[in-house]
């Protein structure tokens, strides 16, 4: 993830979390040579179709946030998200 996604995308995530309401989870989206961050809420369609697919295409950066996220958990899931694990 790049710098520029990481702020933009923590900023999304923090409005949302900080209204409250449902759940929900953030996918990397390939979309034209590129990717787009979307926040699914759980209960769409969507967010259940993304689910299914994500072990093969390992796009779904977390999942689940909502009103009592820890604003630093979701700082650490997006920094980590891209990164490759230690052998």
């Amino acid at each position: 993830m790049t710098q520029a996604e990481l702020h933009q995308l923590f900023a999304r995530i923090k409005k949302r979390v900080m209204a409250g309401g449902k759940p929900f989870g953030v996918f990397a989206i390939k979309v034209a040579g590129g990717r787009q961050f979307k926040l699914l809420s759980v209960s769409s369609k969507e967010y259940k179709a993304q689910l299914r697919v994500d072990e093969a295409l390992k796009h779904c950066v977390a999942v689940a946030y909502d009103g009592r996220a820890n604003l630093g958990d979701v700082w650490e899931d997006l920094c980590t998200f891209d990164q490759v694990p230690a052998a």
